[in-house]
């Protein structure tokens, strides 16, 4: 059972490496920095641009503006992300390159001090959830995401499934 799971793993890897080669030769469909968050598709990655240190038995790291802060100092009325990582009782880390496959997303309740607009990576045994906020009334857009990211992550988007 185990061999057959990590086949499939390993067949996800390799057809999310052959998707972003197209991607980047520009024949995806993006969805725009005005869709909201919830609009990601499953399959889509968040990409790890630079080293993230996930600390031992803490469940959140805060990012905004492309920087990681404390929860003290997140200025409420921009956007922001929460990383909840699997509590663990050692350090780990993220690596650049490192691709964090999202099996599905949940819309919020669209209140700037609540962290509702979430993408799931329920198979990624580090990283559980990315929760968003906008930092306004309503659902946090793609762009926002961005703008949160910064440097420090980058969402690659799968393509849209028709069926």
């Amino acid at each position: 059972m185990r061999s057959v799971r990590r086949l499939a793993a390993l067949l996800v890897l390799v057809a999310c490496s052959l998707g972003a080669s197209l991607r980047l030769q520009g024949q995806s469909a993006q969805l725009k920095d005005t869709a909201p968050l919830s609009s990601v598709g499953a399959g889509s990655s968040v990409v790890v641009n630079s080293e993230v240190i996930l600390p031992a038995n803490e469940g959140m790291i805060y990012f905004q503006k492309g920087a990681f802060v404390g929860f003290q100092e997140l200025d409420r009325s921009a956007p922001s992300c929460r990383l909840s990582t699997a509590g663990v009782p050692v350090v780990r880390k993220l690596i650049p390159g490192r691709k964090l496959i999202v099996t599905g997303t949940r819309a919020g309740n669209g209140w700037p001090t609540l962290y509702g607009d979430t993408l799931l990576f329920e198979d990624d045994s580090a990283v559980g959830q990315l929760q968003c906020s906008s930092g306004h009334k309503g659902n946090m857009t793609i762009g926002e995401l961005k703008l949160c990211f910064g440097s420090l992550f980058s969402l690659v988007q799968a393509e849209p499934q028709v069926g």
